[in-house]
């Protein structure tokens, strides 16, 4: 069964990918299909799958169709909590340029959001505007973390973390960094 299941990986990337008038009828049709099959669970995981709103629908057509864009915004992130641990620890970091290049790599992502969406019938709202990029900011800071929202696969808008999250960047007493968090 966990072969049958792994081979469903692809086809629910291939849901995501999908317009967004399409994402519910896909899923019901899919999920249909399988319980036919005799595989009622992956039935029940495709059938639980949320139609995501526009904004979070958005974030998810530019994971697929302009996944260099993204990749340049999570390595910036990434590169960002670097230097911000590096801070938190005495060091000094260039943030104005890494703030610089994520700005830059986010532009980028909003130019392309207002084309999917208007090439899809919607129109950029700026409430719509602002969530795409706070979901974008949002991934940029969690990144690659453990329990991280997964870029592509988005059933709604992301928020970033609170300030809890750097508490795992400030050096203990120890030396060491808070791995609670």
């Amino acid at each position: 069964m966990a072969k049958r299941t792994a081979d469903l990986e692809p086809v629910i990337d291939t849901l995501f990918q999908l317009p967004l008038a399409e994402f519910t009828a896909a899923p019901n049709a899919l999920a249909a299909r399988l319980k036919k099959d005799g595989r009622a669970e992956d039935a029940e995981r495709v059938k639980s799958i949320q139609k995501p709103p526009a904004s979070a629908w958005t974030v998810n057509q530019l994971f697929w169709r302009q996944r260099k864009d993204i990749d340049t915004l999570l390595a910036v992130g990434e590169r960002f909590r670097k230097a911000q641990a590096s801070q938190f620890a005495g060091h000094l970091s260039d943030m104005r340029g890494l703030l610089n290049e994520r700005r830059d790599a986010l532009a980028t992502l909003m130019k392309h959001a207002g084309m999917i969406l208007g090439d899809a019938g919607h129109n950029v709202s700026p409430d719509s505007a602002r969530r795409i990029m706070t979901t974008h900011e949002a991934l940029a800071t969690y990144g690659d973390t453990p329990g991280a929202p997964s870029a592509g696969r988005l059933t709604d808008d992301v928020d970033p973390p609170g300030f809890e999250a750097l508490a795992a960047l400030v050096p203990r007493s120890d030396g060491s960094k808070d791995a609670s968090v």
